[in-house]
């Protein structure tokens, strides 16, 4: 499907009743929807909410089938608002709950601390939450657990870039990387990426926002013990500024912790739904 927004003919899919509770499924920088939906779709059917949600995955605008997007809506609040946009037009007028991995995690707080009143509940995996990379307080890369023999079977370009962020290297995690990850590399456009990154900072801030007005809805954000890319620590000083949030942060897992941890991801992402509905009558 696609949605004419100023500057990009957004792609989008749907999944589940269109008078289901609406979640807006965001993917993360270089990305593309498939991640989200490999990941989301075993924990709604985990949590026997096939039926009852409207399930939004987006290619965000330079990115997947998006990736032709003018450079004006290269900032994470043009991008927010692309997606609260994106959301009144499958949804008009409804509230929803989001969840995001990386990037996406970050565009998911800030459509819940600017629109408070229409974010319903927030799915955080692996989010970034400081903009300013040299402020991260981040993991030193550890491979943990791998297979080496599988790993002979691999071009040394795929091996490369394999391992860049795993903490668990084998068959599985491979396979999943290389149909729900490695395709948005190739089809995300460079220049809009970097033209974000420029512009990443949300306005007003995370913090400032939460710090101002906390987030009471039901939250659950995921962490990876070794995530070299955004860690654990700066995610976990967000708490206080959320009362309803499910805090994990999972051993043997990166910032893919969805590849690397998949039956604690569908466990704990499955309470979460649940957690939406029940609140959600």
């Amino acid at each position: 499907m696609r949605f004419q927004h100023p500057g990009c003919d957004v792609h989008y899919e749907l999944e589940g009743p269109a008078d289901g509770l609406p979640v807006l499924m965001i993917h993360g920088f270089g990305c593309q929807l498939e991640i989200m939906r490999g990941c989301m779709e075993p924990a709604v059917a985990a949590a026997k909410a096939n039926e009852r949600l409207l399930r939004v995955y987006v290619d965000l605008p330079g990115h997947g089938r998006s990736a032709k997007a003018d450079l004006t809506l290269a900032s994470s609040d043009a991008l927010a608002a692309c997606l609260l946009a994106l959301m009144d037009h499958v949804a008009p007028g409804r509230p929803f709950a989001v969840a995001g991995q990386s990037f996406g995690g970050y565009l998911a707080l800030g459509l819940a601390t600017q629109h408070p009143e229409r974010v319903l509940g927030l799915g955080l995996v692996c989010p970034l939450t400081l903009p300013d990379l040299g402020a991260r307080q981040v993991e030193k890369l550890e491979l943990i657990r791998h297979d080496n023999a599988f790993l002979a079977t691999l071009s040394d370009a795929e091996r490369e870039s394999f391992l860049q962020l795993a903490v668990r290297a084998d068959r599985q995690t491979w396979e999943r990387f290389a149909t729900e990850e490695a395709p948005g590399f190739s089809a995300a456009n460079p220049t809009f990426m970097d033209a974000v990154d420029e512009h990443l900072p949300l306005s007003p801030s995370v913090d400032d926002a939460l710090a101002e007005q906390p987030f009471e809805k039901p939250t659950l954000i995921l962490c990876g013990r070794q995530d070299a890319m955004v860690g654990y620590r700066d995610q976990l000083r967000l708490i206080q500024h959320l009362p309803r949030c499910t805090f994990a942060i999972l051993d043997i897992s990166g910032h893919n912790l969805q590849f690397e941890q998949p039956a604690l991801f569908t466990t704990l992402t499955a309470d979460w739904i649940d957690r939406l509905l029940e609140e959600s009558h």
